[in-house]
């Protein structure tokens, strides 16, 4: 459930608000809040609510925001308007405590003070029809937990998922949740140990996209995989080129079979069990053949997974 901390709450007596103020402080004061930074993802996490607390704005003071585009200072005070309607407690203050409570990231004069973002870990995807409704089952600490209903994100294609091997750069993870929210891909899945977490650098990075999607995990990616293979899933891993991987140009223009691609790590790619399971691989023509490429030999995994994202999504 929401829970809002505010200074003013309308609609109780004095002694109701009182209490219900006292409760969302000890509640707030049991999480460990974070500073969700920049104008995108602090919009983002106050319209989607996904953060269990939202707790305070903090925003740079007006007098001190001279050289902020008009653009921006529209949507500081759009923001504005939807923290009071959620009676979230907002905070005039200098840009030096803004940098401080963003380590001198680029806040853009505006702050959220938040609940952290988890991942929701699920089982393996289950076999479905084409273009229907299927549904995912949430992990909990018992081992079973509430069903998660999905539907396909585009009924044109077959469900297209991106699982992620050990990503552990925040800015890459914040860029492939970027190209996959602007392109529809229809769930993220990360390794719970040895990836970046959500942090409020990867929703800056993601410009608010990590606010507004669930991304979800599995402690072992590659039984996840596995069992997800045997359920009609087609694995598929990105690799460099070689003599026995497909070429993007030569995906069809629909893909008609449920997909997992499988993002390796920034430095060594793939695990070795993880390629293991794979079904195929595919990778990024190049055509620096004969030349001087310097140490240009491959694409950084973010822009690699735009790449591969249009390919499998068009």
């Amino acid at each position: 459930m929401m829970r809002f901390r505010s200074s003013i709450t309308r609609h109780f007596s004095a002694s109701t608000s009182s209490r219900l103020a006292t409760k969302n402080i000890k509640s707030a004061s049991r999480v460990e809040l974070e500073y969700v930074y920049g104008i995108s993802s602090v919009s983002a996490a106050l319209h989607s609510k996904k953060r269990a607390i939202l707790d305070t704005i903090h925003v740079q003071r007006s007098n001190e925001r001279k050289t902020t585009k008009k653009k921006d200072e529209s949507m500081i005070e759009s923001i504005l308007t939807t923290a009071k309607d959620l009676n979230i407690r907002i905070q005039y203050t200098d840009k030096g405590k803004l940098n401080n409570f963003t380590q001198d990231k680029p806040h853009q004069g505006i702050v959220l003070q938040a609940s952290p973002r988890e991942t929701i870990e699920i089982e393996p995807l289950p076999r479905i029809e084409e273009n229907k409704a299927y549904t995912v089952s949430r992990k909990n600490k018992q081992g079973q937990g509430a069903p998660i209903h999905l539907l396909p994100s585009n009924t044109h294609r077959s469900p297209f998922w991106l699982a992620l091997d050990e990503i552990q750069d925040p800015h890459n993870l914040g860029s492939i949740l970027r190209t996959a929210h602007f392109f529809g891909v229809d769930g993220v899945l990360v390794c719970s140990k040895n990836s970046a977490p959500l942090s409020p650098a990867v929703s800056k990075v993601s410009s608010g996209a990590m606010e507004v999607m669930d991304v979800f995990s599995t402690r072992n990616l590659v039984n996840f995989l596995k069992e997800s293979s045997q359920n009609g899933w087609d694995i598929v891993g990105a690799a460099v080129e070689t003599d026995n991987t497909q070429s993007v140009n030569s995906l069809p223009s629909v893909n008609n079979k449920s997909t997992i691609l499988v993002l390796g790590n920034e430095g060594s790619g793939l695990r070795t069990n993880v390629k293991n399971v794979c079904d195929r691989f595919v990778a990024i023509p190049h055509f620096l053949e004969n030349k001087f490429s310097g140490s240009v030999d491959s694409l950084n995994v973010g822009v690699a997974a735009g790449i591969l994202i249009y390919s499998f999504t068009k």
